[in-house]
């Protein structure tokens, strides 16, 4: 049977309590400092819509009296002390109730949770694209340092980080839908329809990914216990793929995490413009259009607490993949 050589454990590192206590302590912490996260981005979101802007002028004709803009300001409760109307915020986010939409005469959380599950789609799509991109491209870039391979899979990364997400998905779309006719041009019909938005975004992320997983594995490569393995008659490949990737896993899943938050604050708005897609992004862009305050308001807040529980989830799979992350 093949030795295992892990990498040991670096000066004064600690290794934590495994201890369930110590674990359920630590998800608390990290429950609560979500919950605060997502209590700051709100507010900020409520000061910035309700101090800097005035939603009822903005709701508003550019032409329309002083007498139109009270009433509407009464009608939206606008005219009550601030602090009251930030209390009936919070305590309508934590029922869900986000307000009205202004043009659509609808509960803006019903409108952007219909909205919701096409964002999450795309963006898994993304993710799945990035990943499976990423991690064979950076491993086969260090397997075969400053060859052709190397230079191939760096090459394609800053390409791929250089071209803007749109600019990639216009492209896409004239090759693969307009003269392949391989898929849909744009909208939601099937899975067809994700391919494309998905590599749209998934292509600049597999790119930033690839260069670290490059970096991080040819980095182990060089330390002893890889040097060791090596010299005992494991393969360069057998190692990479058996030894060096996984201590950069706890890296790699902490930058994917990095890239999905990326997604949902500004790739997956664009892209859903660009290709049609009926998501979150796409109702944010009308809203803005439309100059209905309050859906843009429940569109950021939601992609926000989305962008929150990536990290959350992210520093849980950090844990589970390296038990060395620090409980405290």
């Amino acid at each position: 049977m093949a030795t295992v050589y892990r990498r040991p454990k670096s000066q004064g590192q600690r290794w934590p309590d495994e201890g369930g206590s110590a674990l359920l302590r630590w998800l608390a912490k990290r429950i609560i400092a979500a919950a605060l996260v997502v209590f700051v981005v709100t507010s900020l979101v409520f000061v910035v819509t309700h101090i800097f802007t005035d939603p009822a002028t903005v709701s508003l004709p550019l032409e329309a009296s002083q007498e139109d803009r009270a009433s509407r300001r009464a009608s939206l409760g606008l005219d009550r002390p601030l602090s009251v109307q930030y209390w009936d915020f919070l305590s309508g986010l934590v029922v869900g109730d986000l307000g009205e939409s202004f043009f659509q005469t609808q509960p803006a959380s019903k409108l952007v949770f219909e909205r919701l599950p096409a964002t999450l789609r795309l963006v898994a799509g993304a993710t799945a694209v990035t990943v499976l991109m990423a991690a064979p491209m950076g491993m086969l870039a260090a397997w075969w340092e400053r060859r052709f391979a190397d230079h191939a899979v760096l090459g394609f990364s800053m390409a791929s980080i250089s071209a803007p997400p749109f600019w990639i998905g216009y492209l896409l779309i004239i090759v693969f839908a307009v003269q392949l006719g391989w898929v849909p041009t744009f909208g939601s019909s099937g899975f067809k329809s994700l391919i494309l938005p998905s590599f749209a975004i998934g292509l600049a992320s597999a790119g930033r990914l690839a260069q670290m997983t490059r970096r991080g594995i040819v980095e182990e490569l060089r330390k002893p216990y890889a040097v060791t393995a090596m010299s005992r008659g494991f393969s360069r490949s057998y190692t990479i793929v058996h030894h060096t990737f996984r201590n950069v896993a706890s890296g790699f899943v902490t930058m994917t995490g990095w890239e999905v938050t990326r997604m949902f604050t500004g790739y997956t708005v664009v892209i859903e413009v660009v290709f049609s897609w009926p998501g979150v992004g796409r109702l944010a862009v009308e809203a803005i259009n439309d100059r209905d305050l309050i859906l843009v308001q429940a569109a950021v807040v939601v992609l926000a607490t989305m962008v929150v529980l990536t990290n959350l989830l992210v520093d849980i799979a950090r844990r589970l993949i390296d038990p060395r992350v620090d409980l405290a």
